[in-house]
């Protein structure tokens, strides 16, 4: 299992975005994927996935002891599970950062997305701590990248190795090769500014679900390819487990036809 924790030091970046469609295609590439709402006070990750955080326990109420993570799992789009925070203020007291490695350590899965929250507090630092790596996310402004360049720092304090940025809202003026000599570190995707993704998230489906022939569903493809090495992503097949129901629906259509040819004969 591989846990990346999805950061940057400013909101409004787009993390949350790009956990949700980086999951999603990665899911639907037969890459089993989980992503975790760890952004205990101003958690979203739920609404842009169209899952209920009030039907059953969530995030918070693992973080409490109150549940398990196998409790709060709930299936997402494109074959995801989506572990959602709760939206309730009263929930934030009781739970507890320091127990995010007891309930990943409750997960089976290929890849972990930890959607984190914004800011350096204990909230957001423990998910840096404890991920096998950092995923910095951040639009080309300077103030953007002045915040996830401390972010950055954090990852290197608590001795979590830094994945690489992703570097959103870029347009053909954007000069992605100095964001990267800003930041020091390498860049892993470029999302272009498409109104494609906040119509996707307003609609609480993946972009990669609502626009798959959209410029910003293209970009996300590319980054799941090259996090895993697997050249399919980047293409949009199908995973082995879609053609296989491919496969037995086709059957199961061919059977039909057979009896009632053999019914009107």
């Amino acid at each position: 299992m591989r846990v990346y924790a999805v950061a940057s030091g400013k909101g409004g970046v787009g993390k949350t975005t790009t956990v949700a469609n980086l999951g999603a295609t990665l899911a639907a590439g037969g890459h089993e994927t989980v992503v975790v709402d760890a952004d205990l006070g101003m958690g979203n990750l739920a609404g842009v996935l169209g899952v209920d955080p009030d039907d059953g326990p969530t995030v918070h109420d693992v973080l409490a002891g109150r549940a398990t993570a196998g409790d709060a799992v709930r299936e997402g789009p494109s074959g995801l599970s989506v572990l959602p925070a709760s939206d309730a203020l009263d929930d934030f007291g009781a739970a507890n950062p320091g127990n995010l490695t007891a309930l990943l350590d409750q997960l089976d899965a290929e890849t972990v997305l930890i959607d984190t929250s914004a800011g350096l507090s204990h909230d957001s630092v423990e998910p840096l701590r404890i991920a096998d790596e950092v995923l910095l996310v951040s639009t080309p402004e300077q103030g953007a990248l002045g915040d996830t360049a401390k972010t950055r720092d954090v990852a290197e304090r608590v001795e979590t190795p830094v994945a690489g940025v992703v570097v959103t809202r870029t347009t053909p003026e954007t000069d992605v090769a100095s964001v990267a000599d800003r930041l020091d570190v390498a860049i892993r995707g470029s999302i272009p500014d498409d109104p494609a993704v906040s119509a996707a998230a307003e609609a609480g489906v993946p972009l990669v679900v609502d626009a798959p022939g959209a410029p910003a569903t293209a970009a996300y493809r590319r980054l799941a390819a090259d996090l895993t090495g697997d050249e399919s992503l980047d293409r949009g097949e199908p995973s082995d487990d879609d053609d296989a129901t491919a496969a037995d629906d086709a059957a199961t259509e061919d059977e039909r036809t057979g009896f009632l040819r053999w019914l009107l004969r």
